[in-house]
């Protein structure tokens, strides 16, 4: 019997999808030579390139969740921004001359066009800068060896993209590079308490749990089986926070992006534990009103927790847009 929680939730989800795309889509700019940047604040006009992505998958399953094309403009001048300063923020190769957010901003880039990959034949142009960016991610992951990278570093969040990326679009190379790095890089182990990941001491970011992330990418490798769902309660459940974590820094985004992992775990696991966490911290995150991100210069203003309030939001959704995953299960090899 389908679970009633799942199959009534993607209404809930729509009503968060709602206020964030009218929220990104006010904040956009539409006149001067930043046209289609979305910043990170109200107020601001710094270029936001990984914010304008954000903002991209935010409208783009808003789409998908309502059949609603309203914010398809928006999205359209947000690629022109993204084309436009692309050699600025993506490199030819992360090197040591690359930026301090170069790998972040191709992942970005990875599920920015995973959000329209249910809404159609993705554009040539978009889909030929995801590409790029696949590859110049790949590249990176393929020689990374500090894999204790937080924030724009965080190595589980690179992978988890660039898998699910390879999985949508079918490339067989990809998918075996990024399934290397997660064998490589976390194997099986069951993760630590998620309320026990580090703080690093001065760091001006902090949003990406870690621990979140790597289950991700263990399960975007895997795939959605039987024998993940197993892993996830008999391995995972145990070291999960029974709901909101309080942190140094960017509190609300990191426990968005757990909140993100909870609610995928559910769908896959069906273990209550799961989705007891998700709803606490998801409760926690509407009741400081971090759910309708609005007060200006506050972190729960910012494009980057107002995208990962949204994966979370995005958790108990069944139709994910991940590709193969959105067309009905992930394939193995």
């Amino acid at each position: 019997m389908a679970d009633p929680i799942l199959k009534n939730y993607n209404v809930q989800a729509l009503q968060h999808f709602e206020r964030a795309a009218k929220m990104l889509a006010t904040r956009q700019d539409r006149g001067s030579p930043a046209r289609g940047n979305v910043p990170p604040w109200s107020g601001s006009t710094d270029p936001d390139f990984h914010g304008t992505l954000g903002a991209i998958w935010i409208w783009a399953r808003h789409q998908s969740l309502s059949a609603d094309a309203r914010f398809a403009a928006q999205r359209d001048a947000a690629w022109g921004f993204v084309a436009r300063v692309w050699r600025t923020f993506v490199p030819e190769a992360i090197g040591p001359h690359a930026s301090d957010e170069a790998a972040f901003d191709c992942a970005m880039v990875l599920r920015a066009v995973l959000g329209e990959v249910d809404l159609g034949p993705v554009d040539e142009a978009r889909a030929n800068l995801a590409a790029s960016a696949a590859r110049v991610l790949a590249a990176y992951l393929g020689e990374l060896d500090d894999l204790s990278g937080r924030d724009f570093h965080d190595p589980g969040f690179l992978a988890w993209n660039l898998i699910d990326y390879a999985r949508a679009f079918e490339d067989r190379g990809l998918l075996a590079a990024g399934r290397r790095f997660v064998e490589r890089a976390f194997g099986m182990k069951a993760p630590p308490l998620f309320a026990t990941e580090p703080e690093t001491p001065g760091a001006l970011f902090d949003f990406s749990s870690t621990t979140a992330t790597r289950v991700l990418a263990i399960v975007a490798s895997e795939g959605n089986t039987p024998f993940v769902g197993a892993w996830l309660r008999e391995r995972v459940v145990a070291a999960i926070p029974p709901g909101f974590v309080r942190r140094a820094l960017d509190e609300n985004s990191w426990n968005g992006c757990v909140a993100a992992l909870l609610g995928r775990a559910y769908v896959i696991a069906t273990e209550t534990r799961f989705l007891d966490a998700y709803r606490a911290i998801r409760a926690e995150l509407d009741r400081r009103g971090a759910e309708i991100p609005a007060a200006a210069n506050s972190e729960v203003a910012d494009t980057l927790f107002t995208f990962y309030s949204s994966l979370a939001a995005d958790g108990l959704v069944r139709t994910a847009a991940t590709g193969v995953a959105a067309r009905g299960g992930y394939a193995r090899g």
